[in-house]
Order: C-alpha cells, then structure tokens, then sequence
C-alpha cells in the first residue's frame, strides 16, 4: 500500500511538473514599403517594443514605394497584401489601382504622416551655403541648364539674375542626374514641368527620363552628394537634408509667389506649408478615402512656400477586421507617428511633420477604420498613472529597456561633442584675432615717420576689422553656450521621461493620444521595382 502510494505521488509530482505554462503571445506587426521614413519606424518600432505589455514586434522593411505599394495592392495575389499590414510610399497610389482595389471590394487609405525638402545643389566656388548671396535661378532657367540649353555659368539668362557672379568666362555647367529610378528625379521633374511647362515638357517627367547626352550620371544620392562636392562648376538634385549634411552649397529658387528662397531659408514652416497650399486649392484631398493619384505638393503658392516638397503616406485597408488583435496595435502605430512625440522625431532624420490640416485627414482615417473585436491599446506619458499604467495594452513611457535608454545618452553625447567642438574652433579663432589685433596695435604706435603712412591707414584698416569680427565671434560663441546648455536640457527631460517631456496620451483619459500641433528622402523607383537610397 506504501509503495502504491509513493508511486501517486510521483506521478502526481510529475504530472504537476509537466503542466505546460501558457507563454505570453506577441502580438507582431509587419510594414513595407519607401526607405525615406524607414529610420523613423525603425526608432517608433523600437519604442513601442520597449513600451508596450504585454511584448509587441513591429517589423518595417525597407525596399522602396514601388515594392511597397505592390505588396500592399496584390494585384497578383487576388488583390490581397503580401504578409503586409501596412505599406508605405512617398507617391500615391495609381489611379488603374485605385479602382481595381475598388472594384475587387477594397477601400483603401492614403494616411499622411511625414514631409521632406528636395533642393537644387550647385558646385560655383566662392559662393555661400545658403541665404544672402545666394546663387538664385527660376524654374525656366533651371530648366535649360538641364536640358542643355544653357550650357555656361556666365550665360546672359544665369546672369541677370545674379549680377555679382564672378566666374570664367565660357566655364561650362556640368549637370549630374541620377540613374535608374528615383523619386527625387520624380520630384524634380515634376516641380519643373508644373513651374516652367513651356520649357520642360509632360514628356520629362518622371522617375527615370531621357536625359542630354552630354550631362553626367550619379548613382543614388550618395553617389550624386560626392559628384557635386569633388566637380567644380557642377549642379545636381538631391534631398534637402542629406545635402545639407554633406556641406552642399544650395541654389535659390524662385518660388510661385516671386520669391526667391533655399530650403534652409523656407524652414520646416515653408515645406509645411506646400500641404496646406495643396489642401486650400483642392489639390490634395480631405478624405483619406479619396483618389489621390493626383496629389502634387510641387511648385505650391504661398510667399514662402518651398516649392519641391514630397510627402509620405501609409497604405491602410478601411477594413482591418482580418487582422485580429494586430489591427489594435496598427492603430496604436498610426495614432504614435502623428502625435506631437512621434512628430518631434522627425528632424532627426531630416524629414519635417505634417501641419494641422494635413493631421485632420489622419484622424479622419483613424475614425474610418473598421476594427475587429480586439482590445484597444492606451497610452502612459509623463504623468504616472497609477494602477493603470500597469495594466496590459498600455504603451508606457515609464517602461524602457537598457539599449533604447543607452542610445537616447549616446544621441545627447554626440551633439554635446560636436557642439563643444565648434566652440573650441570658434575660441581658437577668437584668441587668433585677439593676437593679431595686439600685433597691429603695436605696429601702429611704432610707426612714426611720414614714410609709414600709408602702412598705418592699412594696418588701420586691419585693426578695426579685427576688433569688429572678435566681439561678434565672441556672441557666436555665447551663443552656441546656450543653445548647448537648451539641448543638453531638452535631452536630459527626454532620456529621464521628466514632466518636460511630452508624451502622447492622457493622464486624465486613458488611452487618448494628444494629436494637435507639429529637419536624406526616399530614392525609390515607381511601381513595380524597388530602389534603396
């Protein structure tokens, strides 16, 4: 009886032992699509994965709007996506798409969430990055210089409109284009055909065209940066932010309203502002449900509307009922990358949001989705909420993990070293002229006789520009002092989740994303192929 009893009691202990526990799920989400936004997604992916209880995978591949948009409309796979939840595309979907996802019973969504600069970029020595003195064309001359017709910088048309532009006489343009698809080409093509139709034709637009015989090719925009850095007299096209980051000197275009401005100068302001032009004269929809094959944010009104602007969409089906419990999370997704954090990210990776008008057809999209029976996910920001906070489908600034905390102290490090470095070049130049001021000084009281004269009234000359220049370094540096200590501020709120960060979410209503309020692009081919930066 003993034995039948230890034996029981094994089993039993086994049995015990050998109950499976139910792991947790993880609810995955998976995009694909133009590579413009994809350091966006990848840092929101990141977050939420940190963030989120219980654990979330949110997965962006990278592959260009072309491949984005075909995997999203499964034209070959009974107009079904491919193991896609959402695509994503810096050009809208094709009017011949649009209506066969329509006609095959699918509504679609074009949800806006992000906007970009594409510029002009020259190569003339002497000239300045931006701003005053500036190299200044319109879409017409730009146009021939493209295409060939205007062929020298000291051409009478370039000249006209840059009267001190000292360069030798004869001295040929060269003109840089990039090769196989590209939606920076797209773009260009289009602001100047929609900018200077008689000149640059329907018949020139588009992500790959027939350029002159006689111009030079760039393959992508690495490659279209280092062309125009190392050819003098050179001009080429490429994403406002990577050429500025790269040292380019930028052209200034005139703009519809007459006026004549860089990227640099436009501002985030200036791009945002191309939507809010579109919008205003019915160029771009205020229903995310609309056809929107025709939406060109190029060559927009406004005086100081930048005037080649590009703008990124997510693909969303109305009806994500298919999707279960990971419909839930997309819209906690879509909700994140328009709220004033997910839209702070953007400068970083020299991209600018979107402004009001444009949210509004985001929330719009939100509202229209049909959703399954799924538990909708909330919001914890920087005010604690209590108990709740801890629940699960709660997406908690207040939960982190080691790495994404490590990189916010790396990224604050960084620009605290590249800060502290121009403040050191801008002390060493100080303490030069400072010296040279001394010097001069003191050669001007040694001089004595009539013979020296005219050496005094240049060393004059030099004394009193240098003791121009030392105060006005000396403001730059104090300057940059402050503006160092503002961003050290700013980071340090942002890495510890302090009350001066801003988190979307309510700590009044749970789960209600705040949503009002707002510096290299996307090189994909059109539909069909697929074209990495």
């Amino acid at each position: 009886m003993m034995i039948v009893r230890v034996a029981a009691a094994a089993l039993l202990s086994i049995m015990v032992f050998e109950v499976p526990v139910a792991a947790t799920e993880v609810t995955v989400l998976d995009g694909s699509g133009t590579t413009n936004p994809s350091k966006f997604f990848w840092e929101v992916n990141s977050l939420f994965e940190a963030r989120a209880k219980p654990p979330v995978r949110v997965t962006y591949r990278a592959v260009g709007s072309g491949t984005g948009q075909y995997e999203f409309i499964g034209t070959d796979n009974g107009f079904l996506p491919y193991s896609q939840d959402f695509g994503s595309g810096d050009i809208p979907i094709g009017a011949s798409d649009y209506k066969a996802l329509k006609d095959a019973g699918h509504e679609i969504i074009h949800y806006p969430f992000q906007m970009g600069a594409m510029s002009i970029f020259h190569n003339v020595p002497g000239m300045p990055k931006s701003g005053a003195g500036a190299l200044n064309l319109t879409a017409c001359v730009l146009a021939k210089i493209f295409k060939r017709e205007i062929k020298t910088w000291d051409h009478s048309e370039i000249k006209a409109l840059n009267p001190k532009l000292s360069v030798p006489a004869g001295q040929d343009i060269k003109v840089y284009h990039r090769v196989e698809g590209s939606s920076t080409t797209g773009g260009v093509t289009t602001y100047l055909h929609a900018a200077c139709p008689s000149v640059w034709t329907a018949t020139l637009v588009g992500s790959t065209i027939t350029w002159p015989t006689d111009t030079y090719e760039a393959y992508g925009s690495g490659g279209m940066s280092s062309k125009l850095a190392s050819t003098p007299y050179s001009i080429g096209y490429i994403d406002s932010g990577h050429g500025h980051a790269d040292g380019l000197t930028e052209i200034a275009l005139e703009n519809k309203a007459g006026t004549y401005r860089t990227s640099l100068e436009a501002g985030a302001a200036g791009i945002a502002a191309a939507a809010t032009e579109a919008i205003a004269a019915s160029v771009m929809p205020t229903s995310p449900l609309a056809d929107f094959s025709t939406v060109s944010l190029h060559n927009m009104g406004g005086a100081d509307t930048w005037p080649i602007v590009a703008i990124s969409y997510v693909y969303l089906r109305k009806n994500l009922t298919s999707l279960g419990d990971r419909a839930c999370l997309l819209k906690a997704f879509l909700e994140y990358i328009i709220s004033d954090e997910g839209q702070a990210l953007l400068p970083a990776y020299d991209a600018v949001g979107v402004p009001n008008e444009v949210k509004s057809i985001a929330n719009t999209a939100l509202n229209s989705l049909v959703m399954p029976a799924c538990t909708a996910w909330s919001f914890e920001g920087s005010s604690t909420m209590a108990g709740t906070g801890q629940s699960d489908h709660v997406i908690s600034l207040k939960r982190r993990d080691y790495a994404e905390y490590d990189r916010g102290q790396l990224k604050a490090r960084t620009v605290e070293y590249k800060e502290n470095a121009k403040i050191q070049a801008l002390e060493a130049t100080i303490a030069q002229l400072t010296q040279q001021l001394a010097e001069l000084k003191q050669k001007e009281s040694s001089h004595e006789t009539t013979e020296d004269k005219g050496k005094d009234n240049n060393n004059a000359l030099g004394v009193a520009a240098i003791a121009m220049a030392t105060p006005a370094l000396a403001v730059s540096v104090a300057a940059m002092l402050v503006t160092l200590r503002i961003m050290n501020m700013a980071s340090a709120a942002r890495a510890g989740g302090g009350a001066g960060a801003q988190m979307i979410g309510s700590p009044q209503v749970a789960g209600t994303p705040v949503s009002a309020g707002v510096p290299p692009l996307d090189d994909d081919t059109a539909k069909g192929s697929a074209q990495e930066i």
